[in-house]
């Protein structure tokens, strides 16, 4: 058995990574006129969320939002988690159904990549809407690729911890 050593991220490095997203999101015009963000499991990914709905503000007005609940590694993709994102949606397409806004998907850390295959691919299913994602870290072996990465690490050799995060049950 291969012990991973940690990935520490302190804030200072999840800081620097979202000001360099915040930098390329903006120079290829995503902003707050023609971007709802989606926060994909806003109890690591929260952050990120709220960074970026600040930082891509446009004429004063920040960025709409909302968050998405996924399963942890210990659990399974159940009717509740669907029914879940299906309330989310119908309380805030509101925002992106009827214009020219397409939906981001922010994730601190894309690991497996299996949540946000299954949300990306519900969404693109059901909307129009362009769907970009977005993670700030992301495993090299993720089956995910997403649009827009921070940094890629090796999940084989690497336990990414960010410095906000307690030890939990769940990644047991």
């Amino acid at each position: 058995m291969i012990i991973r050593k940690p990935k520490y991220i302190d804030s200072e490095s999840e800081l620097r990574l979202l000001s360099t997203l915040k930098h390329q999101l903006l120079a290829h015009g995503l902003h707050a006129g023609n971007t709802v963000i989606v926060t994909v499991s806003p109890d690591y990914s929260s952050v990120v969320g709220q960074y970026l709905r600040h930082a891509l503000s446009f004429e004063r007005e920040i960025c709409d939002g909302f968050n998405i609940e996924v399963p942890y590694p210990d659990e399974k993709w159940g009717q509740e988690y669907i029914d879940s994102i299906r309330n989310e949606l119908n309380i805030h397409e509101h925002l992106f159904r009827n214009n020219n806004k397409g939906l981001l998907l922010v994730e601190a850390g894309v690991i497996r990549g299996g949540n946000y295959t299954f949300v990306s691919d519900y969404l693109k299913e059901r909307y129009n809407n362009k769907v970009i994602t977005l993670a700030l870290y992301e495993n090299e072996g993720s089956v995910f690729k997403s649009d827009y990465v921070g940094e890629y690490y090796n999940n084989d050799t690497e336990d990414l911890t960010f410095w906000w995060e307690e030890d939990n049950k769940h990644w047991d």
